[in-house]
C-alpha cells in the first residue's frame, strides 16, 4: 500500500471510526513525507538570517491554524493539518488532539526567504499561561492574532502584557476576515484603547466578510489575491498600477498608502526626516527607506505592523511570513539578548523541559552565546552542578532529529542533563572555571568537588558568574488531594509528578498535614490535564478529590504582641524582650505582595532600636529577625491552613544585649511572630478575577440585570 493510498484512507470521511489514531498517525505522515527537510544551509544560518518567533492571542483566535498554514507555505509538510480534525503537527498531545486546543507550546524550525525561523506555537488558555510566560522569555518576536470578529479578548490582553514584559516586538495578524460581521476597523481600534498601542495597517483588505479575496499591500501598491483552496501554495499578485480596470481601487489605495507613511512618519523620526525631505508626497518615498522604519517601529514597540488575512481558507499566511523576515530582529539585535560577560563562551537559558519516555527529560534551552555540541559539559549555575549532553536534538513538535552541534542565537534542545529546571542558566565549564576556578587550588578528581570548587569560588567573586534573568511563575489558584489505592503505589506516584511538575513549573505538590499530597494547578482544566497524563502516560490509578480554591489568610484587624524570651545557646543563658506589631498590607501594595511577598518588616524609630540595627552589627541583627519572621510566615494560617499572605510588621520594641547571637534573634522572632498570629482575627483573601463582559447594545439592559439581581 502506497503513502497515497493511507493518506486517502485515513482523510476520508468515516476514517475517525475506523483509525481512532489517525491525527497523530497523519501528522507523522505529513512530515516524513514531506516536500523536503530543512536544508543544511539553514542548519548552518548565520545570526542575522535567524529568527526566534512565536505565536500568541486569545484561544479560538487561529494560532494553530495559522501556524500550520505557515508549516504548509514553507514546503515542511505536504498538506495543511485541521485542528478540528485533530491531525495537526504543532498539537501533538492526545490531550490537544481530543480537544482541539493547544496545551503545551511546541517548537518546530523551518527555512523562509533564505531565513531559518525557530517557530513556537503558544497556547490561549488562561490555564497554561505559563507557556505563553516562557516561550516569550527566549523569543525575539512574535505574531499576534487576533479575530477580526470578536476583537481584542480578554487573553489576548494578558498575552499582550507578557510580551511586554520581556520587550518582545510583535507583528500582528488580524485572521477570520472571511466571518460574518468581521470589522478590521472594530479591532483596530480595540488595539489602540485595549493594548495602548498605535497599529500601523500595512494592507487594505479587499472586501470584508464572504467577500475577502485578498489585500493591497501599501508599500508596493501590489494586489495579491488567494484561490481559497486550503492545499494550494499558489496566488495571484499584480501591480495594481499596472491594472485600468481597477481605478478606483487604486484610488482608495493611494489614500491609504499616504495615511500609511504619514502615520510612520509620526512614530519614526528618521522615517519623518525623509518622509518631510520628498514633501509629504507618497509617490517620492523610498520604499527602502519605509521598511527601515517599519522594522524600527516594530523593534521599538512604538506601534504594532498590521496584516489581513483567514488561515483557515489560507489567504494572507506568506506576508505573514514575510513579515517575520522584515520587521522582526535577529538574535543579536534585542540588547536584552546581549551576553558579554561570556563572550564567545557557550551561555544558555532553559525555558522548558519534556520527559520521553524513551530518552528521559529533554531540556529545552536558548543559546545566548557559543555553540551547544553532543558531549559537551557544562556549569550550571542555579543548581551548582556539571551536567553533560549526551546528544543534540534539532525538534519539530513531537519529532528529534540528531544533530552534531546548534549555534548562538538558536533554540536548541539536549538531552542527558538530570539536574536542569526551567529557569536555570547553564555555561560552558571553561568559561566558569576561566573565571572563577583560577582561586581553587589542587586538582578536581569528580564533577561533583569540582561544582563544589565553582560554587564556592562564585560565592567569594559573586560578580564573576551571572545568572540570565528568570521567569515569573503565576501562584496556583486550585487545589485537590491525590490519592492511591495502596501505599505500594506511592513511590511510583511521587516519580511522576515530580516528572510533571518538572516539565510544568505552574503546577506545585505538597504534603498536607495527614500526609495526603495535595496538588495545585492555575485552573479546572489544568488539573483535568495532568490527571488524564497520569492515568495514560505514567500509568498511574491515582484518584484526585474535589477541586478546592486556593484561599490565603491574612489579618483581619491590627495586634499588638509582645514576648519575654529566655534562651539557651552555647551553655550560656539570654534574654530576648520583643514586641511587635501586625498589620495587613493595604491597598496596591497588598495586590501586589499577594504575588510576591509572605510579609514586610520594618521598625519603629526609637533610639533603642536604631543603636541595636545600625552599623555592620545592626544589619545582621535585622537580617535575623527577618529570617525569623519568614520562617514562621511559611507555614499556614490557624483559620483553615492555608497558606499566609501580606502581612505588615513592625517591631516596636528591642531589649537584649548586643552579644546576644543572631541565630536566638531569629528564633526569638519566629517565635513571637506565631503566638501573634495564633491570637489574631485572621480572614480569608480569596482570588480576584477581573473581567469585561462585551455585550450587543439591546442585550444591555437584561445583562445588567442578571448581574446586579
Amino acid at each position: 500500500m502506497t503513502v497515497a493510498t493511507i493518506l486517502q484512507r485515513l482523510s476520508s470521511g468515516g476514517s475517525r471510526l475506523l483509525y481512532p489514531h489517525r491525527g497523530a498517525l497523519l501528522g507523522r505522515l505529513n512530515r516524513n513525507y514531506g516536500t523536503e527537510k530543512i536544508p543544511q544551509s539553514m542548519l548552518e544560518a548565520p545570526v542575522d538570517r535567524i529568527r526566534n518567533v512565536g505565536i500568541m492571542a486569545h484561544i479560538d483566535a487561529g494560532k494553530t491554524t495559522t501556524t500550520e498554514r505557515m508549516l504548509f507555505s514553507a514546503g515542511v509538510t505536504r498538506y495543511s493539518g485541521d485542528v478540528d480534525s485533530g491531525d495537526t503537527v504543532m498539537d501533538y498531545m492526545e490531550q490537544e488532539r481530543a480537544r482541539g486546543i493547544t496545551i503545551t507550546s511546541a517548537a518546530i524550525s523551518f527555512p523562509w526567504q533564505d531565513h531559518r525561523i525557530n517557530f513556537i506555537d503558544t497556547p490561549g488558555h488562561v490555564d497554561f499561561t505559563m507557556e505563553v510566560e516562557r516561550a516569550l522569555r527566549v523569543l525575539d518576536g512574535a505574531v499576534a492574532v487576533y479575530d477580526a470578529v470578536k476583537g481584542i479578548q480578554a487573553q489576548s490582553v494578558t498575552v499582550w502584557r507578557q510580551a511586554q514584559r520581556y520587550d518582545v516586538p510583535c507583528v500582528a495578524f488580524i485572521n477570520k476576515m472571511d466571518r460574518p460581521k468581521a470589522s478590521a476597523t472594530r479591532t483596530l481600534d480595540h488595539m489602540e484603547r485595549k493594548l495602548n498601542v498605535q497599529p500601523l495597517v500595512l494592507q487594505m483588505p479587499l472586501g470584508v466578510g464572504a467577500e475577502f479575496t485578498g489585500v493591497v499591500d501599501l508599500l508596493d501598491l501590489h494586489i495579491t489575491k488567494w484561490p481559497g483552496k486550503v492545499e494550494c501554495r499558489e496566488f495571484e499578485r499584480q501591480d495594481l498600477t499596472q491594472l485600468p480596470e481597477e481605478k478606483a481601487l487604486l484610488e482608495k489605495a493611494l489614500a491609504a498608502r499616504q495615511e500609511m507613511f504619514e502615520q510612520l512618519a509620526e512614530l519614526n523620526e528618521m522615517f519623518m526626516e525623509h518622509y518631510l525631505e520628498v514633501g509629504g508626497e507618497a509617490g517620492q518615498v523610498d520604499v527602502e527607506k519605509a521598511l527601515a522604519g517599519i522594522r524600527q517601529v516594530a523593534i521599538s514597540r512604538s506601534g504594532l505592523p498590521v496584516l489581513y488575512g483567514t488561515a483557515l481558507k489560507n489567504r494572507g499566511i506568506e506576508p505573514v511570513l514575510d513579515s517575520i523576515v522584515k520587521y522582526l530582529p535577529c538574535p543579536t539585535e534585542l540588547k536584552k539578548n546581549a551576553v558579554p560577560d561570556y563572550a564567545k563562551d557557550f551561555c544558555a537559558f532553559v525555558f522548558k523541559i519534556v520527559h520521553d519516555p524513551r530518552r528521559g527529560p529533554l531540556v529545552f534551552m536558548r543559546v545566548y552565546s557559543g555553540e551547544l555540541k553532543a558531549g559537551d559539559e557544562f556549569y550550571n549555575l542555579n543548581r551548582q552542578c556539571i551536567e553533560r549532553a549526551s546528544r543534540v536534538v534539532l525538534i519539530s513538535a513531537d519529532e528529534y532529529e540528531y544533530v552534531p552541534s546548534i549555534g548562538v542565537g538558536n533554540i536548541a534542545v539536549a538531552v542527558g542533563l538530570k539536574q536542569a529546571i526551567t529557569g536555570d542558566t547553564l555555561l560552558a565549564k571553561s568559561a566558569a572555571s576561566a573565571s572563577v576556578l583560577a582561586s581553587v587550588p589542587g586538582k578536581r578528581k569528580s564533577k561533583a568537588k569540582e561544582a563544589a570548587a565553582l560554587a564556592e569560588a562564585a560565592d567569594k567573586d559573586g560578580e564573576s558568574l551571572i545568572a540570565l534573568p528568570g521567569l515569573k511563575v503565576p501562584e496556583p489558584v486550585f487545589f485537590c488531594t491525590v490519592e492511591v489505592e495502596s501505599a505500594a503505589h506511592q513511590p511510583a506516584l511521587d516519580h511522576a509528578l515530580a516528572c510533571l511538575c518538572r516539565e510544568d513549573p505552574s503546577l506545585r505538590v505538597a504534603t498536607g498535614d495527614d500526609q495526603e499530597t495535595i496538588l495545585s494547578g492555575m485552573g479546572e482544566l489544568h488539573i483535568e490535564i495532568i490527571k488524564d497524563r497520569l492515568m495514560k502516560e505514567y500509568k498511574s490509578n491515582a484518584k484526585l478529590g474535589p477541586l478546592q480554591v486556593a484561599y490565603r489568610e491574612s489579618l483581619a484587624s491590627p495586634c499588638v504582641h509582645s514576648v519575654v524570651k529566655k534562651l539557651n545557646a552555647h551553655g550560656r543563658s539570654y534574654t530576648i524582650s520583643m514586641e511587635m506589631e501586625l498589620s495587613r498590607t493595604p491597598g496596591e501594595e497588598y495586590r501586589e505582595l499577594a504575588e510576591k511577598s509572605l510579609v514586610s518588616l520594618t521598625c519603629k524609630k526609637t533610639s533603642e532600636l536604631h543603636a541595636l540595627l545600625t552599623g555592620e552589627a545592626g544589619v545582621a541583627r535585622m537580617d535575623a529577625l527577618r529570617d525569623g519572621i519568614e520562617q514562621a510566615a511559611c507555614g499556614v494560617g490557624p483559620l483553615l491552613s492555608f497558606p499566609l499572605r501580606c502581612i505588615d510588621v513592625i517591631i516596636t520594641n528591642l531589649e537584649c544585649k548586643p552579644y546576644v547571637p543572631n541565630e536566638l534573634l531569629t528564633l526569638a522572632a519566629s517565635m513571637c511572630f506565631g503566638e501573634a498570629i495564633a491570637k489574631a482575627d485572621i480572614a480569608l483573601l480569596e482570588p480576584i478575577m477581573h473581567l469585561q463582559i462585551v455585550v450587543p447594545p439591546e442585550h444591555f439592559t437584561t445583562v445588567l440585570g442578571d448581574l446586579t439581581g
